[in-house]
């Protein structure tokens, strides 16, 4: 029976929690951020990043001057938006028990995610971006072993590892975040 009255009180927590404007503001802008977070990080891996390497070195350059820029702004977007809603909703609602520990512990990682994105993702895209517009794919002459051509094949690299570890904490820290708000 005891196990029952806590569900019943739990349910109701949250139906009460609902009820409430700018919980429901805050937790739908959160969800929100991080479906596009993920979403956009995946579309990466397994999408953007294996087809860079089949794509000719024109068609490479052109995707990436014109498509990565945006990319990058998409993913800081939402993951910041994702950690600022995280972080009001969850001094908003202060949880507590043994729940708590749960969802703080999702909130450290998906710090740890932001970092990796800011720290190693982003800049590395832009420095890609960078080297992409300074030597142009198609000149003949353009070798793998060209310097550039190896810096950018490392950078690329560097954003699938980075991406690929995102993904990974990312889906740890949902996971610890539902049980902790079961």
């Amino acid at each position: 029976m005891k196990c029952h009255n806590n569900s019943k009180r739990s349910i109701r927590y949250w139906f009460q929690q609902m009820a409430d404007p700018l919980f429901l503001v805050l937790l739908i802008l959160h969800i929100g951020a991080i479906v596009a977070w993920m979403g956009g990080a995946a579309l990466f891996v397994s999408v953007i990043i294996p087809s860079l390497s089949k794509m000719s070195p024109a068609s490479r350059a052109e995707f990436i001057q014109s498509a990565l820029p945006r990319y990058l702004r998409f993913i800081t977007g939402s993951s910041i938006l994702a950690i600022i809603a995280g972080l009001i909703l969850y001094g908003y609602i202060a949880p507590v028990g043994p729940g708590a520990v749960y969802i703080q512990a999702g909130a450290v990682l998906g710090l740890v995610v932001l970092l990796i994105a800011l720290g190693i993702l982003v800049p590395s895209g832009r420095k890609l971006v960078s080297l992409v517009k300074q030597t142009p794919g198609s000149q003949p002459g353009t070798t793998a072993q060209d310097p550039t051509m190896t810096q950018m094949v490392g950078l690329q690299r560097r954003m699938g590892l980075a991406g690929r570890l995102g993904i990974a904490l990312l889906g740890l820290a949902l996971i610890l975040m539902i049980i902790g708000a079961s």
